[in-house]
């Protein structure tokens, strides 16, 4: 069976149509995925990396205040026992 150029044409044109639809549909699946994933994220307590390291900072400050305050009630003890 001989297949013209002109028939072969048409096939690529139409596979080259049908690889662009897929790319859009992929574009549009992950937009459509992002926006589910952020919407059941919205339902949990989640928060942000920054506001976590925020939120590390400042317990890593109140450790080291409440070391010195021991140290502190410890000296005063030492000296009320004198």
């Amino acid at each position: 069976m001989a297949v013209d150029a002109r028939t072969l044409d048409d096939i690529a044109e139409k596979i080259a149509a049908g690889l662009k639809m897929l790319g859009g549909v992929k574009m549009g699946a992950e937009a459509q995925i992002q926006s589910v994933v952020e919407s059941a994220l919205a339902h949990f307590d989640v928060v942000t990396h920054e506001r976590m390291e925020v939120q590390e900072a400042m317990l890593r400050k109140a450790r080291e205040d409440l070391q010195a305050m021991e140290a502190r009630i410890a000296s005063l003890e030492a000296q009320l026992k004198k």
